[in-house]
């Protein structure tokens, strides 16, 4: 499987889809039975809310923890954006720090810039 950058479902092929719903229930099995594995342990999540998301938030935050990773939230608030720094530009700086970026937003156009 190879997904660089996971922002439409439709660039995903029914193969790497498969993988990774079967590997997802595989895993919350094993967590039922209270089996821990951590296979992202030592790994940090940044996730950018432009959107104010409880369940988003806390799905991706406890998901994290129960893999063995971290997260670090940032809102608009806390970051340039706007002012004086791009979506892209945020995403080079947060690349050097993070394992991996999520972000919460209203628009698709700044996801794709995201990821560039």
């Amino acid at each position: 499987m190879s997904v660089r950058h996971f922002t439409d479902l439709s660039a995903v092929s029914a193969g790497d889809l498969r993988i990774m719903l079967d590997d997802a229930m595989a895993r919350k099995t094993r967590l039922k039975a209270g089996e821990r594995s951590k296979p992202l342990d030592g790994k940090v999540l940044a996730m950018i809310f432009d959107k104010p998301s409880t369940r988003t938030r806390v799905s991706f935050d406890v998901g994290m923890r129960q893999l063995g990773g971290e997260t670090i939230m940032l809102t608009g608030t806390e970051m340039q954006l706007g002012r004086s720094e791009t979506i892209a530009d945020t995403a080079k700086v947060l690349s050097r720090y993070v394992d991996a970026i999520m972000i919460r937003t209203t628009s698709h156009d700044r996801l794709i810039e995201l990821t560039e």
